[in-house]
């Protein structure tokens, strides 16, 4: 079992064996069922279905403005996938890694998640809702600008991401580690009781946890 290592979180990597895949066309219409296959390359726009797919990659599958109602991944890796104002209703995803994404307006809702690494994915404008994380989760070197999020975001690990003008309306968030990331123009920090950040940052968002709290600031 490989692992990826934040600072002794340790995410476990997805079982795939790349080499045994087999190669499918990626249809995600209707009702999917993926086991030990390689989704390379083809456009699922506007797509309406749900399913899981398990021990399988997924590469430059365009799945921009797709509506789907379940999707259910285990030990799987989605690589320069574009998922640009879809909608996900439910997601549960187990030993995942989405690397390189682009997810711009996506509105997502993550019904459970264990060892979910996300890298250099764009959620800019994006809506995601965290119901339930079970193990590590890490997005590391991803955008959220103008970002909304909600649900209990307790345990999250982000790591050099940027929340410019982001809003946060979390249930919780303990030990939600954003320490390193951009919090510029972020609003709803009150929200993020048990969250940890650096002496920098609380400096830099100062005025920002002031005027969330009533107070003013003058002279």
């Amino acid at each position: 079992m490989e692992f990826r290592d934040f600072d002794g979180i340790k995410v476990r990597r997805p079982s795939v064996g790349r080499d045994d895949l087999t190669a499918e066309p990626a249809v995600f219409g209707g009702y999917f069922d993926f086991d030990s296959v390689h989704l390379d390359g083809g456009e699922q726009d506007d797509v309406r279905g749900g399913g899981e797919i398990v021990r399988s990659l997924v590469s430059e599958v365009s799945l921009a403005n797709a509506r789907l109602d379940r999707l259910t991944l285990s030990d799987v890796v989605l690589e320069g996938v574009d998922l640009s104002n879809a909608a996900i209703r439910e997601l549960s995803a187990r030993r995942v890694e989405i690397l390189r994404c682009r997810a711009i307006g996506l509105g997502v809702s993550i019904a459970s998640a264990s060892d979910l690494y996300v890298e250099n994915a764009r959620f800019d404008y994006a809506s995601l809702a965290v119901e339930r994380v079970k193990g590590p989760v890490v997005f590391s070197g991803c955008s959220f600008r103008e970002t909304v999020f909600s649900g209990d975001l307790s345990r999250l690990t982000f790591v050099d991401c940027d929340f410019t003008e982001t809003e946060f309306a979390a249930t919780g968030a303990a030990d939600c580690d954003l320490r390193g990331s951009r919090l510029s123009g972020v609003r709803g920090l009150l929200t993020l009781r048990g969250a940890k950040i650096t002496a920098d940052q609380a400096v830099s968002i100062a005025g920002i946890l002031a005027a969330e709290s009533g107070l003013r600031v003058v002279g």
